[in-house]
């Protein structure tokens, strides 16, 4: 029995704590809502590659330089007398002739790289509320859709 009334009493402090909170909280009913947008900056990356251009095909001078020279040493060796200025002009034709012909660079594949580009959009960022509480309107910004009432906090002072 004693336990009982404990509980009872126990129960009853704590419905009088739950009002007396519940009297802090007050409703306001929604009179118009308005979204609220911001503009935003989104990145898009995406993997762009280039072709090597198509360059025309140049005589490598530096190349017909060297391989004069070295098919002109080649052809100096073999021979004797005029034999000799003759295998030295063709060594140095050849020489020029290969040399030219000679890639001096290497053929590239395409250049690869992440481009990064920027695309404009309209987000949501909140509302703009009008509510109504004991006869008067009021605004506020609320990040969630309020529905059809808001939820108030009233604090009341007291005023000497």
């Amino acid at each position: 029995m004693k336990y009982q009334i404990l509980i009872i009493g126990l129960l009853f402090s704590g419905l009088s704590m739950a009002q007396r909170y519940d009297n802090n909280v007050a409703y306001g009913k929604v009179i118009e809502v308005r979204p609220v947008y911001e503009r935003v900056s989104i990145p898009e990356r995406q993997r762009v590659c280039e072709r090597p251009r198509y360059r025309e095909k140049r005589a490598n001078t530096g190349g017909a330089i060297i391989g004069g020279i070295i098919g002109g040493v080649l052809g100096n060796q073999i021979g004797g007398g005029s034999g000799r200025d003759a295998a030295t002009a063709v060594g140095v034709i050849a020489g020029a002739s290969v040399g030219a012909n000679h890639p001096s660079h290497r053929q590239q594949g395409p250049r690869c790289y992440t481009d990064t580009r920027y695309r404009e959009d309209r987000q949501l960022s909140g509302y703009d509320v009008t509510y109504e509480y004991q006869g008067q309107w009021y605004d506020t910004f609320m990040t969630r859709h309020p529905g059809d009432r808001v939820r108030l906090a009233v604090n009341v002072q007291v005023i000497e």
